[in-house]
């Protein structure tokens, strides 16, 4: 695949995901063997969200920085119906073999994507030659959203707090810092993906 480059021709919606069927058909069958042979809900669903980071960079890799506002609308919508069709798949397939969980799944799952619709782009937008590095960045930027719910979790409950679970990755102890990583996880990706949709929208007037 070609490396990014500002695409020059217009894209349509359509063509725009038949150019993904490989890189989509990957992203989407990859975490299903995950989910179905670990025991870790949190860790398929990680898995699930670092699949369809990769799968948005190679959106861009594939048709190109957009080159319009118009052209980023289409991309982004491309982008959500991928990743939500796989995390429906996910969902599904999660059902069907019969996964439980404290925390709701299909929470879980459509939380565990929307990093990559909005923090993603933003990230290759900046560092356009190395599309990859996007993917790790997006991971160090969640996990400071973690961090943060740490640090909260650790004013709220006192110096005993790891002892008593309330960082742990069970919903039944930790309510509070899995709600405050998700909180921060989703507002960043919206709040990126409003910066790089101003971005885009000023460098092509």
């Amino acid at each position: 695949m070609a490396h990014i480059t500002s695409s020059a021709s217009p894209h349509s919606l359509t063509t725009e995901l038949r150019a993904l069927i490989p890189a989509w058909a990957i992203a989407t069958f990859l975490p299903i063997p995950i989910l179905v042979t670990s025991a870790a809900t949190d860790v398929s669903c990680l898995y699930l969200g670092i699949m369809n980071a990769w799968l948005v960079t190679e959106f861009h890799r594939t048709c190109g920085l957009p080159s319009n506002i118009t052209t980023w609308h289409i991309r982004t919508v491309a982008a959500l119906i991928a990743v939500l069709t796989n995390a429906v798949l996910f969902i599904a397939f999660g059902f069907a073999t019969g996964v439980t969980t404290h925390f709701p799944f299909s929470l879980m799952a459509i939380l565990s994507v929307i990093p990559a619709i909005g923090i993603i782009p933003w990230i290759l937008r900046r560092i356009p030659q190395r599309p990859y590095a996007s993917i790790i960045l997006g991971g160090f930027l969640i996990f400071a959203c973690k961090l943060a719910a740490c640090v909260v979790a650790r004013f709220v409950y006192g110096p005993d707090y790891m002892e008593q679970g309330y960082i742990a990755g069970d919903w039944r102890t930790a309510k509070l810092m899995i709600t405050l990583l998700w909180t921060f996880s989703t507002v960043l990706s919206l709040a990126l993906l409003y910066a790089d949709h101003k971005s885009c929208s000023a460098s092509y007037k």
